[in-house]
């Protein structure tokens, strides 16, 4: 990986005023990437004691090892995925408040980089998996997946109006040749698409592998709930989507979590029997204004929520 490789963070001003205060002296970062978030927050917070940093690909841990060597002290790197927040942070002695930062956007390496395999735009193997040992996933499902079970992924997580044509015709055509590159997947895609259509069918179905891929929904959930459990007073976490799934699971969590407990009595059909456990103190996501779209348009589509317990 070169050492010149640079990540702009999105929402990197907002992320500093509204997830942590002075008090804050543990972070644990889900999503290291390149460390450019890690690097902001370190600078403007000198007192955090440990920051936990977790990433599954290797090499962005590599690279931001030594991005963030002058703090190497107070960082604990972690190889594996964020749903693992609870197992990590019980087997360290952290110190309060904890601010738990999840950035579920893919760090522009991935896009760049054509041996990761996510964009259409480079030809690359088939792969989209954020664990770079786990080579050519998305080949290997569109190669074995069930027709129905392909359509139902196309739908469900890209919102491909025609998921049931394109998964017929990616099985027809796994037969004459198995996917195995970016490429091969592109060329289908433009092949059967209107002309007015291709990028965002492109973009549809792309999206939708990647997310089948790395499980991202179910992970994105299981993470929130061991969150939860494990955040206590004065604690913070915050989250960055970058589509409607994730921040409709985002907003519903959080909004859960935060409203008082109710049932049906005698005097009324919702009656407060237990105050809410968390605050929230975004009450609309916060997306990046114009002059961060002009410096970096690939955070048009970010939307940040912030939660505290109470």
């Amino acid at each position: 990986m070169s050492e010149k490789l640079f990540h702009v963070p999105v929402l990197k001003d907002e992320i500093l005023a509204l997830l942590f205060f002075d008090e804050v002296r543990t972070v644990f970062d889900g999503t290291l990437g390149l460390g450019g978030h890690a690097e902001a927050i370190l600078s403007q917070f000198p007192q955090i004691t440990q920051y936990v940093a977790c990433d599954l690909d290797s090499q962005h841990l590599e690279f931001s090892k030594k991005r963030l060597e002058k703090w190497d002290e107070k960082i604990t790197f972690q190889h594996t995925n964020f749903s693992h927040i609870r197992e990590i942070l019980e087997q360290l002695q952290i110190d309060r408040p904890l601010a738990i930062l999840l950035d579920l956007g893919i760090c522009s390496n991935h896009v760049d980089d054509p041996a990761k395999g996510f964009s259409f735009e480079k030809d690359g193997p088939l792969s989209m998996a954020f664990d770079d040992s786990r080579e050519g996933a998305a080949a290997k499902f569109l190669n074995a997946g069930r027709e129905g079970h392909i359509s139902e992924i196309l739908k469900t997580y890209g919102d491909e109006p025609r998921a049931k044509f394109f998964a017929r015709k990616i099985v027809q055509a796994r037969e004459e040749k198995q996917f195995e590159t970016t490429k091969d997947l592109r060329e289908l895609i433009e092949k059967n698409a209107p002309p007015h259509q291709r990028k965002k069918t492109l973009m549809r179905i792309f999206q939708a592998l990647r997310i089948v891929v790395n499980d991202e929904l179910t992970v994105l959930q299981e993470t929130l709930q061991s969150a939860f459990e494990i955040l206590e007073s004065g604690d913070r976490i915050g989250v960055i989507s970058y589509h409607s799934l994730e921040d409709r699971i985002v907003k519903q969590c959080f909004s859960t979590v935060s409203r008082p407990t109710t049932e049906e009595t005698d005097l009324s059909l919702h009656t407060v029997v237990a105050e809410p456990t968390f605050r929230l103190l975004t009450r609309k996501p916060i997306a990046p204004g114009q002059s961060e779209l002009l410096r970096n348009p690939r955070s048009r589509s970010a939307r940040f929520r912030v939660l505290e317990k109470i």
